[in-house]
């Protein structure tokens, strides 16, 4: 960050408060909330505490691959991404023939996504049998934020709508002598408040015809 964007961010945000308390009473200030806008708030908490969120879990049986970083094209002046056009039929083919997935999820979800390399021939027999277990990891390439991407850039627009809609994930790297690719993707059942609701809905990918509408909480 530069000095001029430093300063920015110091005449705009410089006089909130660091400590979580300081702040929450600061805003609660600034704002001016009411007793009924707490009784509000309280409601609200508790229906997002217990909001309902499903589940898909996926499995593809081939050797993880992330895509490689985005280059730009001397003939088309844009960004591409080697191999993301192929990961991408490949799920609309995998979505296509499953009839338990149905509609594009548009609510905020979360992408975990376990990665299984080969066994390497080079492990002893006690380190196979523990990298099956799950107790070993593996290390080599791709690295994990590459690969993550790979596989969120994979479902999106097919399943997911947009994957700005993450909000939480992870990659995690095994080894297996079944090398496979485990997608678990959650998703809340309704939007989290009526602003992400109306964001979502202004977004040019998002045609109600290919999508169960959803309510806000």
């Amino acid at each position: 960050m530069n000095k001029k964007k430093f300063k920015e961010y110091l005449d705009k945000f410089g006089l909130i408060p660091k400590d979580f308390n300081e702040r929450f009473l600061y805003l609660i200030h600034d704002l001016k909330i009411t007793i009924n806008d707490l009784e509000i708030i309280k409601n609200k908490i508790i229906k997002l505490i217990n909001a309902k969120w499903h589940s898909i879990n996926i499995v593809f049986y081939f050797i993880p691959k992330a895509t490689p970083r985005a280059r730009s094209s001397r003939f088309t002046k844009s960004f591409y991404v080697k191999d993301a056009f192929d990961y991408s039929t490949l799920f609309k083919q995998f979505i296509d023939a499953t009839e338990d997935i149905q509609g594009i999820i548009t609510t905020p979800c979360r992408f975990y996504c376990e990665l299984f390399f080969p066994t390497p021939n080079q492990m002893s027999k006690i380190e196979k049998v523990l990298s099956e277990l799950k107790l070993l990891y593996a290390v080599p390439r791709p690295d994990w934020d590459n690969a993550g991407k790979t596989y969120s850039d994979m479902v999106q627009t097919h399943l997911i709508l947009d994957d700005c809609i993450i909000i939480d994930g992870s990659v995690k790297k095994f080894y297996s002598i079944k090398p496979r690719i485990i997608i678990r993707i959650e998703y809340m059942d309704k939007y989290d408040c009526s602003f992400n609701k109306k964001r979502v809905e202004k977004w040019k990918t998002y045609k109600s015809d290919d999508i169960n509408e959803k309510e806000s909480i």
